[in-house]
């Protein structure tokens, strides 16, 4: 714990203390193997703010799991109890608590938006992108499927980063479900996770014989072409995350 805080210390310090413009700093304390106890996130905070280091939000790690693209897993009861601990904390120390791999925790976000009233940060850009597929599968179904077999060829080489457990085999297979049904992907768990983390292997596959981009150039042309619908998509589901939050 000691050198984590002098690290934290010594970033501030050479980094952000000496910029000439204002940036958030955030801690993370999420990715550990156990459950972060108030005491050890007041400690870091305290801790912190000792060595005069300022920080705009703080990532404890939470009860239960925060699998990427897909809702809380885990003991409502007790994460409630937990997490208005730790936003006490927050509000204590002044800076947002940061919820990780937060998009589409629809179950505990009324929990959330209750014990942080509104002095938190949640990351939404993985949903981003799944919306982004689920309009790709509506306008261009040839794509959706070429990125779909490719998604599913590469997805156990995204486990070395990632901690999910998709049950890819309930994932209904391509050649038996029309282009009409294919938005409907986006709607299922394993086939959200298995898109969502892949989206580097996909957005970076090259043709092994001319090197040309296997999908991305169609992919951000394809959204531009179709940002209406994105933007709607958008709006509908990053409102129901802030609906949810009472935001």
């Amino acid at each position: 714990m000691g050198e984590a805080i002098d690290f934290m210390e010594h970033v501030y310090n050479e980094y952000l203390a000496k910029a000439d413009k204002a940036i958030d700093f955030e801690i993370s304390i999420d990715e550990t193997e156990t459950v972060t106890a108030p005491e050890a996130h007041f400690f870091v905070a305290e801790e912190l703010r000792r060595r005069g280091v300022t920080v705009q939000s703080l990532a404890p790690r939470f009860c239960g799991e925060f699998q990427k693209g897909i809702d809380y897993i885990g003991d409502i009861i007790q994460f409630e109890k937990e997490l208005h601990e730790h936003a006490e904390i927050a509000k204590y120390f002044g800076y947002k608590l940061s919820i990780h791999s937060g998009s589409d925790k629809f179950s505990v976000f009324p929990i959330i938006g209750k014990y942080t009233e509104g002095l938190l940060h949640i990351k939404t850009a993985g949903t981003n992108w799944l919306e982004a597929i689920r309009v790709i599968a509506q306008v261009n179904p040839d794509l959706y499927r070429r990125m779909h077999v490719y998604a599913q060829e590469h997805f156990e080489e995204t486990l070395k980063y990632y901690h999910v457990t998709p049950d890819l085999d309930s994932v209904v297979p391509l050649d038996e479900t029309s282009d009409a049904d294919l938005p409907t992907y986006m709607d299922h768990d394993a086939s959200r996770q298995l898109f969502h983390v892949t989206y580097g292997i996909l957005l970076t596959a090259k043709s092994s014989e001319s090197g040309a981009d296997l999908f991305r150039t169609e992919f951000f042309t394809t959204l531009m072409n179709n940002e209406n619908a994105y933007r709607s998509a958008l709006v509908k589901h990053i409102g129901r995350h802030l609906d949810l939050l009472g935001l």
